[in-house]
């Protein structure tokens, strides 16, 4: 046999062999082992279940292998998914909101937990621009006594309205929050979930405008070092509300814009909104008598309420204290205390 059919043999030989090994079992179980491993990727191993620090009388679970292929190596910056929040237009007068602190739901003992998540929400809701956040205290001092366990009534909503301008009350429930600890080479390791509910209250109609549910991506609360457990709780919080802050803003869109008369003394007006709002000296407002709130007939839900009377037309002068400011009347049929404020379409 001369060289050319040698080595013509050589080579049918070899694609014979090469076809013959891709149909045998074991490479399709090399293929397959090749593909499980790669699939494991980004898998969570679980280890061993560890008492709570938290004494709910649970066990936490911990993990031996971060999420998502995360690289050894890596300190906390883990790029989280960006959210893009809708820009509603609103207009330049911002909307004053109270947010009450968060009842927690979930039966454990987390001391002020509520109230931290309350504050962070009224952070992020000033931050948006379009919300001006009214002190809690400033609210009891107006309802002198009352319980605000009572501040979803809507005859207590309707009181704050007229007395300080408020627009919206935020309540909240904390329904699940988990932690789980374990170790990255010696520094600990913790991820959180927490799953919340908030409501937003229109003050007119005592109505909840809005209901928003919220939960974080269990990756987004990844933190080492110490305190690594409170980290990754305030980053799964910080998460969900920003969600849930999204859902209050489209809440408010849906709102008319009003305040309403502090009080009056000669020919000044003064009401209950001013430069921290986003009025400017000059701007024409008109004043409206409440009008008469308009019920269903069958529910006995409140609808609002019918446009009252106009009173009078004012324009503002000169701001004052937080959030208010004096007016000059331009003209006048007996404006009191509680009246509505619009700005003026002329």
């Amino acid at each position: 046999m001369d060289l050319s059919k040698k080595i013509f043999f050589l080579v049918v030989l070899q694609t014979f062999l090469i076809f013959i090994s891709s149909c045998l079992p074991w490479g399709q179980k090399k293929d397959e082992e090749r593909l499980y491993e790669k699939g494991k990727e980004g898998r969570w191993v679980y280890s061993e279940q560890r008492p709570s620090p938290y004494g709910e009388g649970k066990d936490a679970v911990t993990y031996s292998k971060k999420p998502y292929g995360i690289k050894e190596g890596e300190g906390e910056g883990v790029v989280q998914p960006q959210r893009v929040t809708t820009p509603y237009p609103l207009g330049r007068l911002k909307y004053k909101v109270v947010v009450m602190d968060f009842q927690d739901e979930t039966k454990k003992e987390r001391k002020e937990l509520g109230s931290i998540v309350a504050q962070e929400l009224a952070k992020q809701l000033e931050e948006s621009g379009v919300a001006l956040l009214v002190d809690m205290e400033l609210v009891k001092k107006s309802l002198k006594g009352e319980s605000l366990n009572s501040l979803t009534e809507p005859s207590l909503l309707w009181r704050i309205r007229t007395l300080l301008g408020i627009h919206g009350v935020v309540t909240g429930t904390l329904k699940n929050v988990l932690v789980g600890s374990g170790e990255k080479s010696s520094e600990a390791e913790s991820l959180a979930v927490t799953k919340m509910e908030a409501k937003l209250l229109d003050t007119e109609t005592g109505n909840i405008i809005r209901s928003v549910k919220g939960e974080n991506p269990i990756f987004v609360s990844r933190a080492i070092g110490g305190f690594s457990r409170d980290k990754a709780l305030l980053k799964a919080i910080n998460f969900t509300l920003q969600g849930i802050k999204e859902g209050i803003v489209r809440g408010l869109s849906c709102l008319e814009w009003s305040t309403s008369v502090a009080s009056v003394e000669g020919g000044k007006v003064y009401i209950n909104a001013g430069k921290s709002t986003g009025l400017k000296i000059g701007d024409i407002l008109d004043v409206y008598d409440p009008g008469k709130e308009i019920k269903h007939p069958i529910t006995n839900i409140s609808l609002g309420r019918v446009p009252g009377e106009l009173k009078g037309r004012i324009k503002v002068v000169q701001f004052f204290g937080f959030d208010a400011s004096v007016a000059d009347m331009i003209s006048s049929g007996r404006i009191v205390e509680g009246d509505v404020v619009k700005l003026s379409n002329q």
